[in-house]
């Protein structure tokens, strides 16, 4: 049974250089998401040469960027970020990386944009007074109403929301959450190679418990692997992001 539930949080669970960023004053923080690749080995390299480096909590191996943490799995996923609900994944850089000479950036009207593993979209953004090569950013999600999606990132995880001419941003410790207007039907993230959200949360069994007792279905029922000191339970936003919330990745080393 417990080699059972660590394997079950390996694949589900997922965080910065040396920790996660302090929560906001509902106890929330962004910072893990969670890939399945064709190619792991291939994908790890990628990530690495962009800057990432290697990270771990018990027996789950990561790798970290400022800001956020990444799990990766191998496997067969059915799609990259285009089409679904998370349309871009977002680092501020001093200056693009050396990687961008073998995967050539793309500039459109968004910004600087190159193809990862699977075909998840990375947007660059230049910042000459970032204090580190790299830092996680946020990401861009397509949904039919921005301000809807805004306000029930606000309810459950404390958002605070901002807006601007072209799109509502979502600030959580950790991670901003660009809300833009999907003008044709976007698909769920789950099974694809951006498989699912991550945020760190305080208390997270009761935060599990408010999401039931409000009428939403886990898609993982709230678990607890003792041994690593972490907790999980999985769900769906109503535009079909998959989102999975934790306790215990500050411990990420």
């Amino acid at each position: 049974m417990k080699a059972r539930l660590a394997l079950a949080i390996f694949l589900s669970a997922s965080c910065s250089f040396s920790q996660l960023p302090a929560p906001n004053a509902a106890g929330v923080s962004a910072g893990h998401d969670i890939f399945t690749f064709h190619d792991l080995p291939a994908a790890q390299k990628f990530w690495n040469a962009l800057g990432g480096q290697s990270a771990e909590l018990g027996p789950l191996k990561m790798t970290k960027f400022p800001g956020v943490l990444f799990l990766m799995r191998q496997g067969d996923a059915k799609g990259g970020t285009e089409g679904s609900t998370i349309a871009s994944l977002n680092f501020k850089v001093r200056e693009f990386p050396s990687i961008t000479t073998a995967t050539p950036i793309v500039q459109l009207n968004r910004g600087s944009f190159l193809t990862g593993p699977d075909d998840v979209t990375v947007r660059l953004i230049i910042d000459k007074s970032l204090p580190v090569p790299i830092a996680a950013e946020g990401i861009d999600m397509l949904v039919p109403d921005p301000d809807a999606a805004a306000a029930w990132y606000a309810k459950w995880f404390g958002a605070k929301i901002e807006r601007d001419v072209r799109e509502t941003i979502a600030l959580i410790p950790g991670s901003n959450i660009h809300f833009l207007k999907a003008t044709t039907p976007v698909a769920g993230t789950k099974g694809r190679a951006f498989d699912r959200l991550g945020f760190e949360v305080k208390n997270v069994e009761q935060f599990c418990k408010n999401l039931e007792a409000a009428g939403i279905k886990l898609d993982g029922a709230f678990r607890r692997a003792t041994a690593m000191k972490l907790a999980v339970c999985l769900f769906t936003d109503p535009w079909g992001t998959y989102i999975e919330v934790s306790e215990g990745l500050a411990a990420v080393k």
